[in-house]
């Protein structure tokens, strides 16, 4: 054991010692290629093992993928955990784990592969098999690596080499993934017919080398892309010579696998009960009136729901009931005070795809979750909630009914952090009040997308506004990536208008690529929540001058681009959106709302945001915002010399808050 733990020390001790990876489990991983058993000699197997290990299972997705990677990225907004900042030591081990061995079982792939060449073990037909084997294995464990220092930060890329491992800053990581991934795509033998068997070892391209070679170079443009803000000048040079490549830019070739239900690690990742997943704000925000298609018209043809949406639909410039007593004063949120008592006139289509309404059970997005609810209740799992009066106890101003309305969980609601919030009952308990995400994200009959082939068309779109040499135009990049998620939802029907709208969603971004012009605030119908008299008062769209992303603009084309790319990645490609956020201030996302320190969030504990003495209205700042993952102490337990190494490269402590080396400083 002595041996094996000097082998691999870096990367799996720790995760051992968490308990999450068992004794039994961890010998057999940390067994050298040549020293396994039969079954693990073959370098296509433990090639399928590195798949498998990647999709978490359900212990590991709830903690990693909702509870963190989907709250930080505003896919789902009730969890108050990754996107204020608040941590599990257990959670973080989670991903450093489940890393770690799909890292491991790429690695033993490719150094069997060269193993068994040296020793001249294969044919001319096995020579070509496994060498396609080395070079998927090599592209994929790019992927894996990319999560592991997109989250964490500096890596150690001779892990698994058989030596003490070493972390790598960032930057380094970076130069290593893009040079891999120009080599293995260029050793790829095209000319092999792969046997139905072999094919299995694969489950999301089969071993077709042609699919593996185009999505290492969209994945070259995605990771050129990442050095935008620090290193335009590389940036540029390698998404150049990647976007000459062969690329991944067809719906046939969308690079995922398949959820499953049991628990095993292809279960599918939003699909434990007890989790909600409720909508979030800022997600509302972003999806209400982009596109101008016509909610009256989209959703009963979307949804197949029997309901009549008609009495439920409010005009644009309806922004529903104000409880102005009832919200944190400290936030950016441009729908501060504000409960839609119903559905915005327009919404982007997408949006009944992904999530439902309140309360429609007749509706194909309708949660089983919330059909449980239903019979557990025997009313409505959308109970009725309403703004307490002072006592805690009284409802003054009578309850809200949820159904069909569309509203988002607000980021950061904590009634520890705001008092206020001790007397909002529709906002604490969004579950009962907030749309879910949709039943077929819940249900295992999906697969999980980590690469769709819109981010392809969009990231050549922002290279063309930078003036890089894409291929196309940006115009033609962004409108086939529009198109593009239409097309994987069905919705291919609605794109056209949609790409020809100019209607603004809450944060001012519009769908026409050629409608740059910004928003203007707007007078707007409200009723008071308290007095139920209807009134008017302006609408104010974020201050752009105050927003994290530096062009200060709401409307222009890298902020259409990366908008459109945020909606289409939902809602697996949520490591991406978080990426973007960090790298652009893109889209605009409010700051948590609070009234109070932080308490038990990193932006307390590294002093990054104080909401009591520091006003989100000032201005937005990186210091707001999740940054990173802790390193599990794990890994401090097992080398405390190497861990501080890690941090040295890191540039900061062992905290959510300090920025990556691409990240806005």
């Amino acid at each position: 054991m002595k041996k094996i733990n000097k082998y691999l020390y870096g990367f799996l001790l720790g995760t051992m010692t968490v308990g999450l990876v068992a004794c039994d489990d961890f010998d057999e991983i940390n067994l050298s290629p040549s020293a396994a058993g039969a079954e693990s000699m073959r370098p296509d197997y433990l090639l399928a093992t590195s798949f498998q290990k990647a999709q978490q299972n359900p212990n590991d997705n709830e903690r990693v993928f909702v509870y963190n990677w989907a709250s930080i990225a505003r896919v789902i907004g009730e969890n108050t955990f990754g996107c204020a900042a608040r941590y599990s030591d257990e959670y973080n081990g989670c991903l450093y784990s489940f890393s770690s061995n799909s890292i491991s079982a790429a690695t033993n792939a490719i150094k069997l592969v060269d193993e068994n060449e040296a020793a001249g073990n294969y044919n001319e037909r096995e020579k070509k098999y496994n060498n396609n084997i080395r070079q998927i294995a090599r592209i994929w464990r790019c992927m894996v690596i990319a999560d592991f220092t997109d989250c964490f930060g500096p890596y150690p890329l001779n892990a698994f080499q058989g030596v003490n491992p070493t972390f790598n800053s960032v930057q380094e990581v970076y130069d290593f993934m893009l040079s891999e991934l120009k080599d293995a795509q260029s050793k790829l033998v095209m000319d092999i017919d792969i046997s139905e068997k072999e094919s299995k070892q694969d489950a999301a391209f089969k071993l077709n080398p042609t699919k593996w070679q185009k999505l290492a170079n969209s994945l070259r443009l995605r990771y050129a892309m990442r050095l935008s803000e620090v290193d335009a000048a590389k940036a540029k040079s390698e998404f150049e010579d990647a976007a000459r490549s062969a690329l991944l830019t067809d719906n046939a070739d969308l690079f995922g696998f398949q959820e499953y239900g049991g628990w095993s690690d292809w279960e599918g990742v939003y699909n434990r009960p007890w989790n909600d997943n409720v909508i979030s704000q800022s997600m509302v925000n972003i999806l209400t009136g982009i596109g101008g298609i016509k909610t009256a018209e989209s959703y009963n043809a979307i949804t197949e729901s029997t309901a009549d949406i008609t009495p439920y639909v409010k005009p644009m410039n309806y922004i529903g009931l104000e409880f102005k007593n009832h919200y944190p004063e400290n936030t950016d949120n441009p729908m501060n005070y504000q409960w839609l008592d119903g559905v915005p006139e327009s919404v982007d289509p997408r949006a009944f795809v992904l999530y439902n309404l309140p309360n429609d059970a007749t509706a194909n997005t309708y949660s089983d979750e919330a059909k449980q609810t239903v019979a557990e209740e025997g009313n409505s799992s959308y109970k009725e909630r309403g703004m307490l009066d002072t006592d805690g106890e009284t409802y003054t101003w009578g309850k809200i009914n949820a159904t069909l309305t569309f509203n988002g969980a607000l980021s950061g609601v904590r009634t520890a952090w705001s008092p206020t919030f001790k007397f909002n009952e529709v906002v604490v308990n969004s579950w009962n009040t907030c749309s879910f995400l949709s039943e077929k994200y819940r249900n295992n009959s999906k697969a999980r997308i980590w690469f769709g082939p819109w981010e392809t068309h969009f990231l050549l779109a922002e290279a063309a506004v930078r003036g890089w040499s894409a291929g196309t135009d940006a115009k033609t990049a962004y409108e086939a990536g529009v198109t593009s998620s239409f097309a994987y939802h069905g919705l291919e029907r609605y794109a056209s208008a949609y790409l020809a709208s100019e209607v603004y969603n809450r944060v001012g971004t519009s769908a026409s690529f050629d409608h740059t012009a910004e928003p203007v605030d707007f007078e707007a119908d409200y009723v008071d929540g308290y007095t139920k008299t209807a009134g008017k008062k302006m609408y104010h769209y974020p201050d752009a001058s105050k927003a994290l992303y530096k062009g200060h603009k709401l409307n222009d084309a890298l902020s259409k681009i990366i908008t459109q790319k945020y909606i289409a990645n939902t809602p697996y490609g949520v490591v991406e959106m978080w990426n973007d956020r960090r790298r652009l201030g893109l889209p605009f996302f409010e700051v948590p709302g609070a009234e109070t320190v932080l308490t038990g969030s990193d932006m307390d504990n590294a002093k990054t945001y104080d909401p009591v003495t520091q006003s989100c209205k000032n201005g937005q700042t990186w210091g707001m915002f999740t940054q990173r993952m802790r390193y599990p102490t794990s890994l401090e337990n097992a080398d405390v010399t190497e861990y501080n190494h890690a941090l040295q490269l890191l540039g900061g402590e062992n905290n959510m808050m300090v920025p990556l080396w691409w990240a806005i400083k």
